[in-house]
């Protein structure tokens, strides 16, 4: 199988791998990059893009020397850890990385290999997105989502009602990709939503609501709402328990029989 590999002269330790050079990506696409963070809204915005996109294709993969020792496989099929796919059909390029690198060092030679790579001639990518979690405790109600972007692109965002995130911290692969993006022709932009330390459906779902928008798709997010009601559902129950644990705890002595019923 013929394949190009892309490496950037200041990215030397790592590529971006294309093994289907039979796919021609259009000029001007949008690269949606969805990283293992908190909450795991990288994953599962990404994995329901490829999931629902009727036309999605798998292109290729980043390699990189700071990847884990993990191997990720579905329905017993392997697959590379970052896999990159694209839709002609909605020109979006759509990166899905399901394991967190190793180091923090790795982050600055990632961000130069994509953004590279995205703005070769094979590609003319001018649009790159990436979503970050903000850490919540206890049960969240709602998910707002925020943006934060570069000044080119405040005016287009706010025609979708969106709320600007006024200050704050991106942190992890995400900033230092988008920190890469200021320094060429790639107009970035992060979107946000509160989130658990846990995988959030919910947050994710709010996201892709806003890229159905924005880029005119059409995911489905009742499946992701429902698990989220799921994950609050065992999260209550479990803060009950635990309120009746604590309860029990606190009973005066010869009580014994009561700990007995609650723990069977």
């Amino acid at each position: 199988m013929v394949k190009k590999e892309y490496i950037c002269d200041k990215g030397k330790r790592s590529s971006v791998v294309i093994d289907d050079l039979s796919v021609e990506i259009k000029k001007d696409a949008t690269l949606i990059l969805g990283f293992a963070g908190i909450g795991l809204l990288g994953p599962i915005i990404a994995n329901s893009l490829i999931e629902q996109i009727p036309d999605i294709k798998e292109i290729g993969f980043v390699t990189s020397e700071f990847l884990p020792p993990i191997s990720v496989f579905y329905e017993g099929i392997l697959k590379h850890p970052f896999r990159l796919l694209y839709s002609l059909q909605y020109n979006l390029i759509i990166g899905i990385c399901e394991v967190p690198f190793q180091i923090s060092s790795a982050y600055s030679d990632l961000a130069k290999t994509l953004c590279n790579w995205a703005l070769s001639e094979d590609v003319r990518a001018t649009t790159l997105v990436i979503f970050q979690g903000i850490p919540q405790v206890g049960l969240i109600e709602k998910y707002p989502v925020y943006y934060a972007a570069e000044e080119e692109m405040m005016n287009f965002l706010e025609k979708f009602d969106l709320k600007r995130f006024e200050k704050g911290i991106i942190i992890g692969a995400e900033a230092t990709i988008l920190n890469e993006a200021l320094t060429n022709r790639l107009n970035a932009f992060a979107l946000f939503t509160p989130v658990l330390e846990i995988p959030t459906p919910e947050g994710a779902a709010s996201i892709i609501e806003v890229l159905n928008k924005i880029y005119g798709l059409e995911i489905d997010t009742t499946k992701l709402i429902e698990q989220g009601k799921e994950i609050k559902a065992k999260m209550l129950e479990l803060a009950q328990k635990t309120q009746q644990y604590q309860k029990q705890q606190q009973l005066p002595h010869g009580k014994e029989g009561e700990y007995t019923q609650y723990f069977q």
